[in-house]
């Protein structure tokens, strides 16, 4: 429930999200606040809330942020052949924190790991993750070793899909598990496309 009041004398508006308190100045071409309308909206699986503030002529939202369950949260992967199941663990990882560190495998790591170079170049695969809006931060991945990462950039939960479960190496942060996305992966794209 969002409430708020006005008081004119301090040119104030102090609003409460589900009781919470929050104090903010309005200055709406000089007008005072008359109206509030409230409005309250559910966007896929993160839960975001606004409030709309109306004057005689001009009409404001304001985005109300949510503490997140981690500052700083790390996921990795190679990134090749983009597809929905990158975009889901993507989208769910920035859910949990205020900051998304992604690390991308560089060719390297790639063929050390598969035997084989990725479709698409490094360069490329970093340059679409960096395009992706809840991505804050995206690092090169040159080597499997989590603990590293968690000490460097001082992250406080690692996110994965969960056919990791039981298989994630030891680390000293959380490690939050996400539902493999099912009949998509850069394997399946690529057996499909003869790559």
């Amino acid at each position: 429930m969002i409430k708020g009041k006005n008081n004119r004398d301090k040119g104030l508006t102090e609003f409460s999200v589900d009781g919470q308190n929050s104090t903010m100045h309005i200055d709406l071409i000089g007008e005072m606040v008359e109206q509030y309308v409230n409005e309250y909206t559910e966007k896929g699986n993160s839960k975001e809330r606004y409030i709309q503030v109306n004057s005689n002529k001009n009409s404001l939202k304001f985005k109300v942020k949510q503490k997140a369950k981690y500052n700083r949260v790390y996921t990795s992967g190679c990134f090749d052949l983009f597809h929905y199941g990158h975009l889901n663990i993507l989208k769910e990882s920035k859910a949990l924190c205020n900051h998304l560190v992604v690390g991308v495998s560089t060719d390297e790591l790639i063929e050390k790991e598969k035997g084989k170079r990725p479709s698409i170049p490094f360069e490329e695969r970093i340059r679409i993750v960096k395009a992706i809006k809840y991505v804050d931060e995206v690092i090169p991945q040159v080597d499997k070793n989590k603990q590293k990462i968690v000490d460097m950039f001082d992250i406080e939960a690692i996110t994965v899909g969960d056919d990791w479960r039981g298989k994630f190496p030891k680390v000293s942060c959380a490690v939050e598990y996400f539902p493999y996305t099912p009949h998509v992966s850069s394997t399946i794209l690529k057996e499909k496309l003869g790559l």
